[in-house]
């Protein structure tokens, strides 16, 4: 099903040897081959868009390297994300066939859309939910140099959706090391990988092209759900197999000439989904297309002055193609489509030895944002929508931020930061048709987005160098999550009701960052999180009517402290542990006493490699994820009995769990490598997800409330990967 041109990919297996001349001096990071001093003095610059050693950086930051994924051998993003601290996976099968991370305790139901994900530091946001869909993203693990992970609000930089932190994947070091690669293994997965790095003069480039997929997740369809409907139309004992598959090709270029440079990035995935219910045959089928391209410009004006200016472009479509039975005539689609540029502009000015100020603008235009549905078979009335944008309307967003930091004294800096975001007010237009007795009719509403205010957020910290290897970090944030235009549909459905204000998140964290000895790092941090008018769906009888619409209702606080230490006794064994203990309480009126839903209460995770001869490394990793409760359904007035006058309060304490909890578990993952096997620079992996074969259940979630018992994550598969490395060194 849904089987990927293969024709284009054999193209990759040439490219490397064509290009290889072009190879330059090998520059790339590979972490494991530091010590844990340099690591100390590691400098990034997505976490203040200027270069920064982390023990400087106002922020808990978790760096993934190319060695670390190489090592053991992760084989998607997602598995990836699964190991950094304080983030886990919740699957639901459904928005855009994505997987959804919560973090720190906090989970938004849909698409990931709590923290802002960057490639080589381009926004990868969709515009319809503003989320950041990890399907649209798709990076393959052989494409990445690196990943930077930083926890706390980062809106002043990022503006709204970096509620809980910024995740930028690096793809692009010019490091004159070329490859190709191919992967096979059990439950269909493979991977055909080609990567191009060279230059000649003052050009540099870099090209990334991968097709990658699986089976999916294959389970019974009764280990989900005890309540099978005769309307989905499945065939007796139903299963899975076969309707979650999950094929993608990914393509990215990045070129640097002087002191322009230019991004581009071409996505597309096909990914089965569950939609209200299983599909018919093979299922319903989501297509997610994105492009990215974007031009920058960045130069030293004077001493200790730069400046650095990118303009860009994204295009992003879902297409759900539903088959939701065997009749052709119930096929339907749901269409999702938006197009949009951006500016920004970013001056840093070290005005001394003590005193660094950053200041930015930001400026984004949304040209189209659409959804359009044709799903007669969901309802016996409903019959198609036409929702979004009108061709003459246009979303705006405008920022401007600044951070400044100073040295008080050589053992203690400041930093104070603000940023001033607005979206003005935008029309939405909606039209619907529904066909009650086969004689359609038509709603169409125009509706008016008001809170178009700008708001100000800041920021604010001290660190203090207690030594050149111990430092302590006092952080103060706030961050905003502004409604999208998916969430603001209830403004022409309901439009008496109160419009979505943005969510706020405030911040308070304590951050020890160590070196214990030249082969220890300690890393622990204390947080709390407090979030208000976070987005709730809430059920109400409003005239003899059951209306279920947005409201700003949602207000939860977590409490938390992680603990991260990796030891390096040798130059061959590398390990880490990291520890999260967290409790985050619903604080919305009416839940005080109702355990919030998602939000385990432990987690942890560990990794070890070990250089076992200089050719071949093993590496485990592994991470535990505890118990989890779901959704907390509200029960629901009755409207054919007027005698039921319950209050919103009441019906809150007479509601119930969607779904059952979900129980703790733990995933191990093993990798063995052979690097220069039978001829140098051949490598051979073998790698094995879920070792145990640990049933991983994940809760059941508003969006897909059918499966009751959880929805099933992946149990045991084993890869099996060769490649060729091409270097200058050769």
């Amino acid at each position: 099903m849904r089987k990927l041109h293969y024709t284009t990919l054999i193209v990759i297996l040439l490219l490397p040897s064509i290009f290889s001349a072009f190879s330059q001096e090998r520059d790339s990071l590979t972490l494991l081959d530091y010590s844990l001093d340099d690591l100390m003095q590691l400098k990034i610059e997505s976490a203040a868009k200027r270069s920064e050693a982390i023990a400087e950086i106002p922020a808990s930051i978790v760096i993934i390297s190319r060695k670390d994924i190489e090592r053991q051998g992760w084989q998607t993003l997602e598995e990836v994300l699964c190991n950094v601290p304080g983030m886990y996976l919740i699957n639901d099968y459904l928005w855009f066939g994505t997987d959804n991370f919560g973090v720190r305790g906090f989970f938004s139901s849909g698409s990931f859309s709590n923290m802002i994900i960057l490639v080589n530091g381009i926004s990868q946001k969709e515009d319809w939910y503003n989320s950041f869909p990890l399907t649209k993203v798709n990076v393959p693990v052989d494409a990445i140099d690196r990943i930077e992970v930083i926890r706390g609000p980062m809106s002043v930089v990022y503006g709204s959706n970096a509620f809980l932190g910024a995740i930028n994947i690096v793809t692009n070091q010019s490091d004159g090391t070329s490859m190709v690669a191919l992967g096979g293994g059990t439950n269909g997965n493979y991977k055909v990988f080609g990567r191009i790095t060279g230059g000649n003069g003052n050009l540099k480039f870099n090209v990334n092209l991968s097709g990658f997929g699986s089976d999916g997740i294959g389970t019974p369809y009764s280990s989900m759900t005890d309540n099978i409907n005769e309307d989905w139309s499945l065939p007796n004992n139903p299963k899975s197999d076969g309707q979650l598959e999950d094929h993608r090709i990914y393509i990215d270029s990045w070129f640097n000439y002087e002191d322009f440079y230019f991004g581009f990035q071409q996505t597309h995935t096909n990914r089965g989904v569950i939609d209200y219910y299983p599909g018919y045959k093979d299922g319903h089928l989501a297509q997610i297309q994105s492009t990215n391209s974007f031009v920058g410009y960045r130069k030293n004006l004077i001493d200790n002055f730069s400046l650095q200016a990118e303009v860009g472009y994204y295009s992003f479509r879902d297409l759900l193609d539903y088959k939701h039975n065997s009749d052709t005539t119930a096929y339907g689609f749901n269409d999702i489509f938006s197009d949009a540029i951006d500016a920004e502009l970013n001056l840093n000015a070290n005005i001394n030895s003590k005193w660094n100020i950053s200041f930015g603008t930001y400026y984004r235009r949304i040209l189209r944002d659409k959804l359009v549905v044709d799903a007669p078979n969901i309802s016996d009335d409903y019959v198609n929508l036409n929702a979004g944008l009108s061709r003459d309307n246009r979303i705006q967003t405008w920022g401007i931020y600044f951070q400044s930091t100073y040295s008080i004294t050589s053992k203690l800096d400041a930093l104070i930061g603000a940023r001033i975001e607005q979206t003005p007010s935008y029309t939405i237009n909606y039209a619907v048709r529904f066909d009650p007795s086969s004689t359609y009719q038509y709603l169409a509403r125009e509706g008016v987005y008001q809170y178009g205010k700008p708001y100000f957020i800041p920021r604010a910290a001290l660190i203090l160098h207690l030594t050149d290897g111990h430092h302590m970090k006092f952080m103060f944030g706030q961050a905003i999550k502004r409604a999208s235009i998916g969430e603001n549909m209830d403004i022409v459905r309901y439009p008496e009701r109160d419009q979505l204000k943005p969510a706020n998140m405030q911040t308070l964290e304590l951050n020890y960052y160590g070196l214990l000895s030249h082969s220890a790092i300690f890393n622990v941090s204390l947080f709390h999180n407090y979030a208000k008018n976070l987005i709730s769906r809430t059920n109400q009888l409003e005239d003899g009517v059951m209306r279920l619409f947005n409201t700003n209702s949602g207000k939860l606080v977590t409490l938390g402290v992680e603990a991260s230490v990796q030891y390096k006794p040798t130059s061959k064994l590398s390990t880490s542990l990291s520890l999260v203990a967290q409790k985050s309480e619903n604080l919305q009126t009416g839940y005080e006493n109702i355990t919030l839903e998602y939000a385990p209460s432990i987690l942890a995770y560990g990794m070890v490699s070990y250089q076992l001869t200089q050719n071949i490394s093993i590496g485990f990793s592994g991470f535990c994820v505890g118990a989890m409760e779901t959704y907390w359904r509200p029960d629901t007035r009755n409207a054919s009995d007027m005698t039921d006058n319950r209050t919103p309060i009441q019906l809150i304490a007479d509601g119930k769990r969607i779904g059952d909890k979900a129980t703790g578990y733990t995933v191990i993952n093993g990798n063995l490598r052979f690097n220069n096997l039978l001829k140098k620079n051949f490598y051979c992996a073998l790698h094995i997800h879920n070792v145990l074969n640990t049933e991983v259940r994940y809760p059941t979630t508003r969006s897909n409330d059918i499966f009751e018992k959880g929805t099933i994550g992946y149990g045991r598969y084993i890869t099996l990967s060769v490649g060729k490395v091409f270097s200058n060194k050769e």
